[in-house]
């Protein structure tokens, strides 16, 4: 029996807009309110995205990298390049 392909669930955090799963957010609220927030990814535009693959490491990256407009994502699941695909930025960095 075949595994179905479900999204895996990204979470996120950073300033400046996005939009993702066709629905516009911006991450400045999100992150202040609520630390971060979790979602399916089916498709993710952003004008910079950093994948950070530390869990610990992502709570802190803020303070690291300042750069504006930006989103971190962290996933529990390791992304695939399929999932990459997904992700539409004009700067897509990966961190250890």
């Amino acid at each position: 029996m075949a595994t179905p392909n479900y999204p895996k669930i990204i979470l996120l955090k950073g300033n400046g807009g996005i939009t993702i799963n066709n629905e516009m957010m911006e991450l400045f609220t999100i992150t202040t309110s609520h630390g971060m927030v979790g979602l399916p990814l089916k498709s993710l535009h952003a004008p910079r995205v950093y994948i950070v693959h530390s869990l610990e490491r992502f709570w802190e990256i803020h303070k690291e990298i300042k750069a504006k407009p930006c989103c971190f994502i962290y996933s529990y699941e390791k992304l695939d390049n399929e999932d990459i695909k997904l992700i539409h930025a004009n700067e897509l960095k990966e961190i250890a």
